[in-house]
């Protein structure tokens, strides 16, 4: 049967206005109590979570240096300090991988009279350098040794306990972050009468915190009836997570 023009210009638009009343559920089938698939109801959280260890080992900050006639006779004294300096660390467990010369310099040294006039009175060589002791407990005796070995030529400018590998420390202080955060997130859902879904979102920021050891000298410089102390105290590791749980 052949259709009039009008008689297809009627099919075609009742054609259209099922395909927009079919769009009109669609749309609504995805909003459901003001939320949709491309925008659902959330709630925002901060979880932390916080583990506190002991440090298993030292930083240490050193210098050797040596006044001379010249700038070699200097350089040459003072690559004769570091040799002993790292020869010492190393008798007495310090892997060489753990000493990392960090600079070396040589530059002349004044002395000011009291008129302000400048007067050389030698060549200053200095080498600096970063060790890391592993060993926290036997760190003081270690440097005390070394000191010995030196003599007045080294100076050990600071030391600093740390966490040589804080992963697991990290992981259990994870844990207790994302447990915060949910159990803040299933109050917020339970005080709206919501049911907490998936997490939308997550961002994690870690911190480290501690005391500075300090470390008393011993008595004389040869003795090791009083060695060298250095405290480890504590060290706090943070981990603190930012979620956004799905509210249903």
């Amino acid at each position: 049967m052949k259709m009039k023009p009008s008689q297809i210009t009627q099919v075609a638009s009742a054609a259209a206005i099922v395909v927009i009343a079919l769009a009109s559920l669609s749309v609504a089938n995805h909003v459901v109590n003001g939320s949709s698939a491309t925008n659902p109801r959330y709630v925002s959280v901060v979880g932390d979570g916080t583990v506190k260890v002991t440090p298993d080992s030292i930083k240490v900050d050193a210098s050797v240096s040596s006044l001379g006639s010249s700038q070699s006779a200097a350089l040459t004294a003072t690559a004769k300090s570091a040799a002993t300096f790292r020869s010492s660390l190393k008798q007495n467990g310090v892997d060489a991988q753990y000493i990392r010369a960090v600079n070396l310099s040589t530059n002349p040294e004044y002395s000011y009279s009291s008129t302000g006039a400048a007067k050389i009175i030698g060549y200053r060589s200095t080498q600096n350098f970063s060790v890391v002791i592993r060993d926290a407990k036997n760190a003081g005796v270690v440097i005390q040794i070394a000191q010995s070995a030196v003599g007045n030529a080294l100076s050990i400018n600071s030391t600093t306990s740390f966490v040589y590998d804080q992963k697991l420390a990290e992981s259990n202080a994870r844990t207790l972050a994302i447990q915060a955060a949910k159990a803040k997130a299933d109050a917020y859902a339970g005080l709206t009468s919501s049911k907490l879904g998936k997490v939308l979102s997550l961002e994690e920021q870690i911190n480290q915190s501690g005391p500075v050891p300090l470390m008393a000298m011993a008595k004389s410089a040869g003795s090791m009836a009083a060695p060298v102390q250095i405290d480890l105290g504590q060290q706090s590791i943070t981990v603190t997570v930012t979620t956004k749980w799905e509210l249903k």
